[in-house]
């Protein structure tokens, strides 16, 4: 796939939006928090809430939700939890997630320090990937 304009990583909960909401600076600079977008794609995400960049970034893109969706689930990306603005949920999901397919990558199991990650439900996320 070639892109026009360069890609760059970026916040998928805005630092703005994270601190006036009280996430832990070491959370929201998390490479959890992370993802791959353009520069274009990151002045509409702004300082917004996910609940509202999403809603201008399918218009502007004039793209279903269920695609929307589809593309998020390939950054490893709950849909429901960014929709509903719910980082901690976001967050736990998306580390589990990214470390499952580390320790795929590798063939090897990783140590957890959380147990916490143990806990996390699959989502449909886990069916997919």
């Amino acid at each position: 796939m070639h892109h026009s304009e360069p890609i760059d990583i970026h916040h998928i909960f805005p630092r703005s939006w994270c601190e006036k909401n009280s996430i832990k600076r070491e959370e929201y600079d998390s490479v959890v928090n992370k993802t791959p977008l353009s520069s274009k794609t990151n002045k509409i995400v702004g300082s917004h809430a996910p609940s509202v960049y999403l809603s201008s970034l399918q218009k502007k893109a004039s793209i279903a939700e269920e695609r929307m969706d589809k593309l998020l689930r390939s950054h490893v990306i709950d849909p429901d939890a960014l929709r509903a603005d719910d980082f901690d949920k976001f967050f736990q999901t998306r580390h589990k997630m990214l470390l499952e397919r580390i320790e795929k990558a590798m063939g090897k199991t990783l140590l957890y320090d959380d147990k916490s990650l143990e806990d996390v439900e699959p989502t449909e996320l886990d069916e997919e990937l």
